[in-house]
């Protein structure tokens, strides 16, 4: 009879220690998916962050896009077009290592009224780009721009790349007004020569 009692208590207290300790296995595996669905999460939002940052600057235009932008354009009722003039710098210039400087691309891109009305204030120029056949100059960082009276604001850029002489070039513009962005193009302005 003791031994009975012997044998149930310790089954007794086998059955309340087994009962007592937590399911370790169970609650591991339910973990687990949870964790790799966060780092797949993780993952996710890393390559997502990167996509964001790998995008071009804001307001780089593609290229096929912009060339179909308008040559004129109104603005608070002032319409508005481009007029260019683009050349080689070719003045017999010495340098300052004695050799003669290459030839240098040099524009003044204009930005004015078409109907002698001022233009309307708060225009901002923030990029041009040029392009010849298969070569682009764009010039987005510290842009020389001057007003020429209250009809015209003009980008002068200077020291730009050697593109032949009487060819053809495409001038487009990005401008802000009022919080929004436009682009305006003037196709096939004559490259000339100064010597």
């Amino acid at each position: 009879m003791m031994k009975l009692r012997k044998m149930t208590w310790v089954a007794a207290c086998l059955l309340l220690a087994a009962c007592s300790e937590p399911e370790k296995p169970a609650s591991t595996e339910a973990e687990a998916p949870v964790v790799e669905a966060e780092a797949q999460e993780t993952q996710s939002q890393t390559e997502t962050d990167t996509a964001e940052v790998a995008e071009p600057e804001a307001s780089v235009p593609l290229v096929t896009e912009i060339w179909q932008s308008p040559t004129e354009l109104t603005l608070s009722g002032v319409p508005v077009n481009l007029r260019s003039d683009i050349w080689l710098n070719s003045m017999p210039v010495i340098g300052d290592d004695g050799t003669q400087p290459a030839d240098k691309l040099h524009a003044s891109v204009k930005l004015q009224s078409t109907d002698m009305q001022p233009l309307p204030a708060g225009i901002e120029i923030t990029q041009v780009l040029l392009e010849q056949e298969d070569k682009q100059w764009l010039v987005k960082d510290n842009l020389e721009v001057r007003a020429e009276g209250e009809l015209t604001l003009e980008v002068v850029m200077r020291a730009g790349p050697e593109w032949d002489p009487g060819s053809l070039v495409d001038v487009a513009i990005i401008f802000t007004f009022n919080g929004e962005e436009f682009k305006l193009v003037q196709h096939d302005v004559a490259l000339s020569q100064v010597f």
